[in-house]
């Protein structure tokens, strides 16, 4: 679902003179959710990241995953 969308069921409020949006929690997170993606999408180096990984074809047990970040 796009922002845009999802604020135009929001009622606009005022704190002072400042217009403020309260949004549930769930919503919030779902537009968090998008700003992400947009600004990955972005990225230059992004992209080349996700590049790079796609044509890598090595693999790494679960064992290696979880001593690389120490859990």
């Amino acid at each position: 679902m796009s922002v845009s969308k999802i604020l135009e069921n929001q009622k606009v409020q005022k704190i002072g003179s400042r217009p403020v949006v309260v949004l549930p929690l769930e919503t919030w997170r779902e537009i968090e959710g998008c700003l992400e993606d947009l600004e990955m999408s972005q990225s230059e180096t992004f992209r080349k990241n996700v590049a790079k990984a796609r044509k890598e074809k090595k693999a790494y047990s679960s064992l290696e995953v979880k001593r690389v970040l120490g859990i």
